[in-house]
């Protein structure tokens, strides 16, 4: 007789790991707090781009819906600004593998729909810790997959050895809007990052929206107190895209013709708030003794500047999907549970390192690497693929000397990262001549 599996939560952890288990054999309830139409009439969700073998296993699964509609990213364009309305240096690179960004209503409501052809029950039922313990003795093992907000910090444990943070870093916008101005927005054809170094960082993201189709997706980013904070007020969607304008204006000149006839997709499709990053341990024990798993943001919450939420969930859920089935008919007990999220650590720590990385200023090294993208599409491009595999950075990433000996394997000497900081000097000092210049008196 085929195992069973309890899984609490219908996002990505949820719906990947669902279907892994059903192609594994396994007898698979889900339980969501929202139907398919529940998630269609949902206000607008976080922007989550899916990068590189994430895509891949997607279409392995039978998952990718969206294949023939949503706009397929293959190159990022990155934009290095000063707060005084400069581009400093771009990096501009393809990557190894195509990106998807689609509409998480779109994702949960067809993954669900799916799911139930391929013989998975689903219970439509907001969970409770006494209805978990409920469940949980009805399944040989039983996952919770939905995220932080869900049971919080009285179900999986703050672990404080892989938690760096106690408060946000950053307070965080998104809207998705329509009607922008695509000519006159250069670079937006592609995944287009506007990095503004102890200010913010501005992601603008082809995206398939559930009402508007293809858009773009803005997720800013922004430092607490600084000139780009100023959306924690902000009421409605239309607000949002006005407050946004304002911060071009005052930010990112360049981007104002192409925000200046932009209009939201739809009055739901945004949200502000703030998370702070956070591990909790993975197993928790209820009430009655029984011990049940976590996955995804319910244990690893990550900042999304990095855009490693639902990637890091697709991730785990493969993880565990094929330790789960090799288990065979032995226990899944509390303890081999644990000792199979360490094993998973060993890679899923690169993932968390490099979300909290990009939470920092860039190192003196670091700015290095990225100058010398600037001039080099394939080091612009091993680092966008760090997007798809966080492991593939390190350690040149994160420690000066691989960093130079990574330089080096790329045929790029100390003299010419020099000569490229000379070059952005210079800029900087033309960029104040011309204000000067210009000003009154």
């Amino acid at each position: 007789m085929s195992r069973s599996a309890g899984i609490v939560g219908a996002g990505q952890a949820g719906i990947v790991l669902a279907a892994e288990l059903l192609r594994a054999g396994f007898r698979v309830t889900l339980y969501t707090d929202r139907s398919p139409e529940d998630y269609l009439a949902d206000r607008g969700r976080p922007t989550a781009c899916l990068f590189g073998e994430q895509v891949v296993r997607e279409r392995e699964l039978g998952l990718n819906f969206w294949d023939d509609t949503a706009p397929s990213i293959e190159r990022i364009h990155l934009d290095l600004c000063a707060p005084d309305r400069l581009v400093l240096f771009s990096v501009a690179a393809p990557m190894r593998l195509p990106a998807l960004a689609v509409d998480q209503r779109l994702k949960f409501a067809h993954g669900l729909r799916e799911l139930a052809t391929r013989g998975a029950s689903t219970r439509v039922d907001a969970i409770s810790v006494e209805k978990l313990d409920t469940l949980a003795a009805e399944h040989d093992v039983t996952v919770v997959t939905a995220g932080h907000r869900s049971f919080g910090p009285t179900l999986f444990e703050r672990d404080p050895k892989r938690s760096l943070h106690a408060r946000p870093r950053r307070n965080l916008f998104m809207v998705n809007i329509r009607d922008y101005d695509l000519a006159a927005g250069a670079h937006h054809e592609h995944l287009k990052f506007s990095f503004i170094p102890g200010v913010a960082e501005i992601f603008w993201v082809p995206f398939l929206d559930k009402d508007a189709g293809v858009c773009r997706s803005v997720l800013v980013e922004a430092v607490p107190g600084g000139a780009a904070d100023r959306f924690t007020d902000v009421g409605s969607a239309e607000e949002g895209v006005d407050v946004l304008r304002g911060l071009a204006r005052d930010l990112l000149p360049w981007e104002t013709e192409f925000l200046a006839p932009a209009a939201p997709t739809s009055p739901v499709t945004w949200l502000s708030g703030a998370i702070t990053p956070t591990v909790r341990k993975p197993v928790a024990r209820l009430p009655s003794g029984r011990g049940v798993l976590g996955l995804g943001d319910a244990v690893v919450l990550n900042d999304p500047l990095a855009g490693q939420g639902a990637n890091n969930a697709t991730r785990m859920a493969r993880f565990f999907a094929e330790r789960l089935a090799a288990r065979g008919d032995r226990p899944f007990d509390a303890d081999w549970l644990r000792g199979q999220f360490d094993e998973f650590w060993a890679y899923g720590r690169f993932v968390n390192d490099f979300s909290n990385a990009l939470l920092e200023p860039l190192a003196g090294f670091q700015q290095d690497l990225m100058i010398a993208a600037s001039r080099h599409p394939e080091i612009g491009s091993a680092i966008f693929d760090g997007f798809g595999d966080p492991a593939g950075l390190f350690p040149w990433f994160v420690e000066p000397a691989a960093a130079r000996a990574f330089l080096r394997r790329h045929r790029v000497s100390r003299a010419d990262v020099l000569r490229y900081k000379i070059g952005v000097a210079g800029k900087i000092v033309g960029h104040q001549l011309s204000k000067r210049l210009k000003a009154p008196g």
